[in-house]
C-alpha cells in the first residue's frame, strides 16, 4: 500500500493531484497542480548509448516536446557541423522528475532517458 512511480507504465502528470486527496493516512499531502509543478521528485538521466539520435542516426525530439517543466534542450550533436542531429540535455535546476520523457521515449529494448528518484523531494 506504498505509492510507487512506475515509468514504463505511464509518468507523473503535473496536474493531477488525486493521491493527495486519496490518501487514507495522510502520508501524501493535500497539494495543488500548481505547487506539484514545482516540487521535484527525481532527475532525469541521458543515456547516449541507447538514444536512437546517435544510434540509428534518426532525429527525434520526443523528451524535450514532452517536458512539462521545460528541463530538456537540445543541441548538435556535433557542434562544428550545421546540419548536425540534437541530443538532449537536461537542465538539473528546472527537472521536477516527473518520467514523461522516460515514458515517451520511442528508442527499445531501453528508453535513453530514464528518472533517478531523490530520496527527498524538494521545490525548484
Amino acid at each position: 500500500m506504498q505509492p510507487e512511480m512506475s515509468y514504463e507504465r505511464g509518468y507523473y502528470r503535473p496536474e493531477c493531484t488525486e493521491c493527495s486527496r486519496v490518501c487514507p493516512a495522510g502520508a501524501i499531502r493535500r497539494i495543488t497542480p500548481a505547487e506539484k509543478s514545482t516540487v521535484a521528485i527525481g532527475q532525469a538521466v541521458w543515456i547516449p548509448d541507447n538514444c536512437i539520435v546517435p544510434r540509428d542516426r534518426v532525429q527525434c525530439t520526443n523528451c524535450q516536446r514532452h517536458c512539462p517543466a521545460g528541463a530538456i534542450t537540445l543541441v548538435p550533436m556535433q557542434p562544428d557541423e550545421k546540419e548536425s542531429l540534437k541530443i538532449p540535455v537536461v537542465d538539473k535546476e528546472l527537472c521536477i522528475g516527473c518520467g514523461a520523457c522516460e515514458y515517451l521515449c520511442p528508442a527499445r529494448p531501453f528508453s535513453a532517458i530514464y528518472v533517478e528518484g531523490n530520496v527527498r523531494h524538494h521545490s525548484i
